[in-house]
């Protein structure tokens, strides 16, 4: 009997192509992280006052979300199971074994939030004022810390924390990454 080759749909649908598609997110996130967004900025013919940094920081994050979420499900395709037709997170990690911390669950969700909307609309599907506050409310909790100026007032310094930059990011998606069991493709 002939050797048959797989049809395009089973060939695409292997792990290691799920696998590539999320290190080719994790890679797109990064150059937007590491470019020097004022030269693109200019570059692109963008008037001055347009800043590439408040443009492309919901796209880094909807990026960043893209890539834990494919290789997430890269992991679960090479493993066999089922019912990952999902964009939750909180589900995604259950059927991977994983636990997540309160923290971690919060970030998941701030990502299922870019990837659903954040990145690509200005309004969340079937929006409400409680969705959108509810997202806002979360991103907050996620990317910012607050720290009162002196005890007795009533005013807080806000600031970022870190949580999503780069370094932060790229460990959580190597978490996940080093999952992927490359000898068995």
């Amino acid at each position: 009997m002939l050797f048959s080759r797989p049809t395009l749909t089973e060939d695409r649908s292997h792990p290691n192509h799920w696998y590539n598609r999320a290190a080719d997110l994790r890679a797109s996130a990064g150059a937007i992280w590491y470019s020097n967004l004022d030269a693109v900025s200019e570059e692109l013919g963008f008037g001055s006052g347009h800043d590439m940094g408040i443009a492309c920081w919901n796209v880094y994050h909807m990026l960043c979300g893209l890539a834990l979420e494919v290789i997430i499900k890269a992991v679960l395709v090479q493993r066999g199971v089922k019912g990952y037709e999902t964009h939750e997170f909180s589900k995604l990690c259950k059927l991977l074994g994983v636990t997540t911390t309160p923290d971690e669950a919060r970030l998941l969700a701030f990502y299922a939030d870019a990837i659903f909307w954040i990145g690509r609309y200005p309004t969340p599907r079937n929006a409400t004022d409680e969705k959108l506050r509810t997202s806002y409310e979360r991103a907050d909790s996620v990317l910012y810390r607050r720290s009162k100026v002196s005890p007795s007032a009533s005013l807080a310094l806000v600031e970022p924390n870190g949580a999503t930059d780069w370094p932060q990011f790229s460990e959580l998606c190597l978490k996940y990454a080093n999952m992927f069991d490359h000898l068995r493709g």
